[in-house]
Order: C-alpha cells, then sequence, then structure tokens
C-alpha cells in the first residue's frame, strides 16, 4: 500500500511539474507592467549622479534604490542623455540608457545582475513636479539573457 501511495506522490509530481514548467518558461518572455516614482533632490548633473526610488510595483527594485546617471555630461539644461544603472543594492543592478527632452523620455534597460539578473525593460519618463518623476512601461526579467 506504501509503495502505490509513493508511486502516486511521485507521478503526481511530476506531472505537476510538467504542467507548469512550459508555463513558468514563458511567463519570463511575458512583459510585465512596472511604475516606478522616484525623486532627484540629490541629482546635480554631475558624474554620477543619482535619483532615489520612491516606490516601484517591482519587488527587486524597492523604495530607497538608486539610480546612477553616468552621462555623458550635455551642457543643455533641458537635454539629458545618460548611461543608467538601477543599484538596488548587494550585487542587484540592471543597466540601460535613458534620454530626457524637457519633461518627458524614455529608458530602456537590457542586463541585470542579482535579483534583476535577465532585467528587460522600456518605460517612459514623466515629470511629476519638484524633483519628482515616474516610470510607466514594462519588463520582463530571462536570466536566461
Amino acid at each position: 500500500m506504501r509503495s502505490v501511495r509513493n508511486f502516486l506522490v511521485v507521478t503526481g509530481t511530476m506531472f505537476t511539474l510538467a504542467v507548469l514548467a512550459p508555463s513558468v518558461s514563458a511567463g519570463a518572455d511575458t512583459p510585465q507592467p512596472i511604475v516606478i516614482k522616484k525623486e532627484c533632490h540629490q541629482y546635480t548633473g554631475n558624474i554620477p549622479s543619482f535619483c532615489t526610488v520612491l516606490s516601484s510595483t517591482l519587488l527587486a527594485i524597492p523604495a530607497g534604490t538608486r539610480i546612477y546617471y553616468y552621462g555623458p555630461l550635455i551642457d543643455d539644461p533641458e537635454y539629458t542623455s545618460s548611461t543608467a544603472v538601477i543599484n538596488a543594492g548587494r550585487g542587484n543592478r540592471a543597466t540601460g540608457y535613458c534620454s530626457l527632452l524637457g519633461n518627458f523620455g524614455t529608458c530602456s534597460f537590457w542586463a541585470g545582475t542579482g535579483t534583476l539578473a535577465g532585467f528587460h525593460g522600456a518605460v517612459q519618463v514623466t515629470w511629476d513636479g519638484g524633483p519628482n518623476f515616474t516610470w510607466t512601461g514594462t519588463y520582463r526579467l530571462d536570466p536566461r539573457h
């Protein structure tokens, strides 16, 4: 009786894994919505400068995460174009590029490490007033890439 029960448990587990495995790997390729609110009162325009995440819909980018901007330095107060690194601490980083003209722009990310391994994202940047900005877009975490 015990061997039949063990056989059923093992068979059921294997069946469940076989059914779930394709959906888990498919989910890594499915873009998910993301919204990040950040404040930039410490952003100076020097290299590097940073902004701080106030809130994020992605747990891997918690409040307090710093987003560093590494230039190039452009002498135009209305235009920013910069390599950007989301630094969530302890080796959890994502690398991308941001471009901002006036109060609007875009950022795209193509690489990550740690909890942000395989981070790919594209966001619209909007100015919320004062030193505050919102990123709205999509991302996917695919550690295979």
